[in-house]
């Protein structure tokens, strides 16, 4: 108890040392790094829960779920084509600097693409366990280390991109009704508990989500209104867990091994934004920033933060982020992992 409660005091001290400073995402990016640092160069012992993270990321799913009113779910519909488009184009990309991983760090071609593809980092590991030639640590470096790039190197850049402004952010009213709440809860319970029997990562982000999506564009109402504190204290939840998640970093990496890591992610974030430039040309309506944090290789619950605290279209931005991650785990993950079972089969051979 004692450990756990020394953590929780450090992560949110750093949450509001971060936020006094003036830092951007002070409660997300404030105890993750405090708690990465501390972890990696010093003794002291630390404790995060697993059912914080869930209780985090289930507050941060309602916030974004509530975000979905009737008119951003029907202006989905419209902006498929374009999900479609980004997505193969950030997958593909991410493929073909595998390739360039491979060449650079000497591993084997399962690890460089599973390690590379912009999925969950639950599921690529997983996957990578199926595949005999995937070195599952180094995926699960890969991964780790391309979603602290994220966080950390994206909101930065958010700053200096303009966003919009209280007047220009649609209205919604908060209007509860206990039916409806109640019809919420029994349904992002069963999809819930249905994500969590097929392993799909991410389930307690992606329920209430999905269902407050759902029942909002049904009841044309805004089922959920959460204050700040208690979206402040989720990203605290969910920092702290990224933060000790990089366990034994300098132990695992060498030279090689993160110098290629860093030029894989770079290069992915620097052609995440000229997809973004190349859409935003394209369709003038939108702002670059709704496109840069769509196509961003990074957590949805990281990304859809960052939309909140610089004026980007969260409804959209999910969107985008959503039908990736389905693209990924569904389509193109499946696929590489039975092209290179294939290609390691006729090898063995």
């Amino acid at each position: 108890m004692y450990i756990l409660l020394r953590t929780a005091l450090i992560a949110v001290s750093a949450g509001f040392l971060f936020e006094r400073l003036g830092m951007f995402l002070p409660w997300l990016l404030g105890p993750l790094l405090a708690l990465l640092l501390l972890n990696q160069f010093t003794s002291l012992e630390f404790r995060w829960p697993n059912t914080l993270r869930i209780i985090g990321l289930l507050v941060l799913g309602m916030q974004m779920g509530s975000s979905f009113t009737r008119d951003s779910v029907l202006l989905m519909w419209v902006d498929l084509p374009y999900m479609a488009f980004m997505s193969v184009a950030v997958v593909t990309m991410a493929l073909l600097l595998g390739f360039l991983f491979r060449k650079m760090a000497n591993e084997s071609l399962a690890t460089s693409l599973l390690g590379s593809m912009p999925g969950g980092l639950s599921q690529m590991v997983l996957i990578s366990e199926e595949v005999k030639t995937a070195n599952m640590t180094v995926v699960s470096m890969m991964q780790t280390i391309r979603i602290f790039l994220v966080v950390t190197t994206i909101p930065f850049f958010t700053t200096f991109l303009s966003g919009r402004s209280a007047s220009e952010i649609e209205e919604t009213f908060f209007s509860f009704s206990p039916l409806h709440f109640g019809v919420a809860f029994v349904l992002g319970a069963a999809i819930y508990a249905g994500m969590k029997r097929v392993h799909f990562p991410a389930a307690e982000m992606l329920a209430p989500i999905l269902v407050l999506a759902i029942v909002q564009t049904f009841t044309g109402e805004q089922l959920v209104n959460l204050p700040p504190l208690l979206i402040n204290g989720a990203q605290v939840l969910v920092g702290a867990h990224l933060g000790l998640q990089m366990q034994d970093l300098r132990e695992k990496l060498n030279v090689r091994l993160a110098s290629a890591i860093l030029v894989n992610n770079f290069l992915l974030i620097g052609f995440t934004a000229i997809l973004a430039y190349i859409l935003v040309n394209w369709l003038p309506a939108y702002l670059f920033l709704d496109f840069f944090l769509s196509a961003a290789p990074g957590g949805m619950a990281e990304m859809t933060i960052t939309a909140l605290e610089t004026g980007g279209d969260v409804a959209l931005i999910t969107s985008f982020q959503l039908f990736r991650l389905f693209f990924v785990l569904l389509i193109a993950a499946p696929a590489v992992a039975y092209i290179v079972k294939k290609l390691d089969a006729k090898t063995a051979n």
